[in-house]
């Protein structure tokens, strides 16, 4: 019989946890056509021999932001490079469609201030059927979204700090309704961001049930995964028990040493609620002790009410600002020398990146108070400062991977080393989160067993999604393969110079064509849309 593709002699780790065995795998049209000996005689237009390499289910990013990088870089890079095949989008409240009333103004800002408004035409969609069309048209991955709570409530309600009206919530629940028929994989909400902080249980309960009568998920970046973590993970476990919907709690951690250890409690609660109440609940994590976000993040949730303008009113009123420095001066739960600044878009202020908030006041000569410096930062650059922050513990990173309710996903975007989309100094998860948690976590500290991280990144995301036909390596699956060189992939970059491809991801097929060949890009766009 004859196939596209035929890799002979891999170590086959299949995506369930199970162990590894050796044998082989062919691809043909599309789909994998056959696993374990496939005999001698067997022709192929390629053959490829791994020695011993791993082949493995193309890795699914769960928790990605992609949504807005893909429509100018359809080519994935800093993904496909890690050997994921399919992103999950639309993350933290926030998605690229819809893109109604001032949700669309908050859409065409990011492209604009990103310095791809030239490159992608953002008023091409406004619904999620449009956009879900637009990235059809070939991108290097598969790709499946969630839709936005944010930019439902920015929609209908705008960035007001008040509950929706009846009328409105029943609008909101509409356009939920329809992002899901038009293809969205569930409901994400950013309780910890403007305006999905601005939200109450029973909003977000409301919301969540119409992703669930369309079967999809909740997937939540909480309210604090500071201080209020464990309240937090209370109300998500409310949220899923009253909307009855499988819950995913996004990138889980505990930040600040106040707070280190938590994760223990969290964990366990979360065992009970599937044991004990039928809650349908698991988690997320990125491989690393430092999160990424907005600099304006760090400001107290009253700051943003009305949105970006007049945040930047405050931030001009001396007695508001007042008020925030003494908040921010008090409310820390982590040092100043952990608050990196990553990417600005004013050019004046570009001597911050690579520089911590820290560094940024001792550098003023005058013991500057180092609130005042991310203050001044955020008004300069109009809101639009990116950070990364150190405030995680290392033994929690490792106490969070070895659950078994856990998967992995970057919390990161596509991105590539040229142009717009390779400026600044991005949290290194962007280009490195798989192949970290694959080399440092499996093979070199035996957090986990390579078995183990790639179900994490294969068969148990694809099974939270609902997909029968990616995830794991059986006859008749979509042919997202990865194969990977079990001693030396790993991640390259680091916080200061995280650009950088990883080592060891030799192959990656994406419904059956090469992407990545030799570990080189081959230009080819197969992804389709996942729904």
């Amino acid at each position: 019989m004859g196939y596209d593709v035929l890799f002979r002699d891999g170590r086959i780790v299949d995506g369930t946890g199970s162990p590894w065995f050796r044998g082989d795998l062919a691809v043909d049209d599309g789909r994998i056509a056959a696993v374990g000996t496939v005999g001698p005689d067997a022709d192929a237009d390629e053959e490829i021999v791994l020695e011993g390499r791993a082949i493995a289910p193309g890795f699914i990013d769960i928790h990605t932001h992609s949504d807005f990088t893909l429509p100018a870089n359809r080519d994935a890079h800093s993904k496909v490079r890690q050997g994921v095949t399919l992103e999950v989008v639309g993350n933290c409240g926030t998605s690229a469609a819809p893109r109604y009333g001032a949700a669309a103004r908050g859409v065409d800002n990011w492209f604009e201030t990103n310095g791809v408004g030239d490159e992608v035409d953002a008023t091409a969609w406004e619904s999620m059927a449009e956009y879900l069309d637009h990235l059809a048209g070939g991108v290097s991955l598969n790709v499946a979204s969630l839709v936005g709570h944010g930019n439902v409530r920015a929609a209908v309600v705008g960035y007001d700090d008040r509950a929706p009206t009846a009328d409105e919530l029943d609008e909101m629940c509409g356009l939920v309704a329809e992002a899901m028929t038009d293809g969205a994989v569930g409901l994400s909400t950013g309780l910890f961001y403007p305006p999905g902080s601005f939200a109450d249980v029973d909003e977000v309960v409301e919301l969540a049930g119409v992703a669930a009568d369309h079967g999809g998920f909740y997937a939540t970046h909480m309210r604090s995964e500071s201080d209020g973590l464990i309240d937090s993970v209370e109300e998500t476990l409310e949220i899923g028990r009253r909307a009855d919907v499988p819950v995913q709690i996004s990138h889980h951690k505990a930040i600040g040493p106040d707070n280190w250890g938590k994760v223990r409690y969290t964990l366990r609660r979360m065992e009970l609620a599937r044991e004990r109440e039928g809650i349908d609940v698991q988690c997320d994590q990125y491989p690393y002790v430092a999160s990424s976000t907005s600099l304006g993040a760090l400001l107290p949730t009253w700051a943003h009410d009305g949105g970006d303008d007049a945040l930047l009113d405050r931030l001009r009123d001396a007695s508001v600002r007042e008020r925030l420095r003494e908040e921010l001066a008090t409310d820390r739960n982590s040092s100043w020398d952990g608050v990196l600044v990553t990417n600005v878009q004013n050019p004046d202020l570009k001597h911050t990146e690579g520089k911590t908030i820290a560094e940024l006041a001792a550098r003023e000569g005058e013991e500057r108070d180092p609130a005042d410096v991310l203050l001044d930062i955020v008004l300069e650059d109009e809101n639009r400062t990116m950070h990364v922050n150190f405030g995680m513990d290392e033994a929690d990173v490792r106490t969070v991977m070895r659950h078994e309710l856990t998967m992995v996903g970057s919390d990161g975007s596509s991105l590539c080393q040229e142009g717009p989309l390779g400026e600044g100094v991005p949290h290194p998860r962007n280009y490195g989160t798989f192949p970290r948690v694959l080399g440092h976590y499996a093979r070199d500290e035996a957090v986990v067993s390579v078995e183990t991280a790639v179900h994490m990144m294969t068969g148990q995301p694809a099974a939270r999604m609902g997909l029968e036909d990616r995830g794991v390596l059986k006859t008749g699956a979509k042919a997202d393969v990865t194969v990977f060189d079990p001693g030396a992939v790993a991640q390259v970059g680091d916080f200061l110079d995280p650009a950088n491809y990883p080592d060891g991801i030799e192959h990656v097929l994406v419904d059956g064509e090469h992407v990545v060949r030799d570990g080189e890009h081959t230009g080819a766009r197969p992804g389709e849309v996942v729904s």
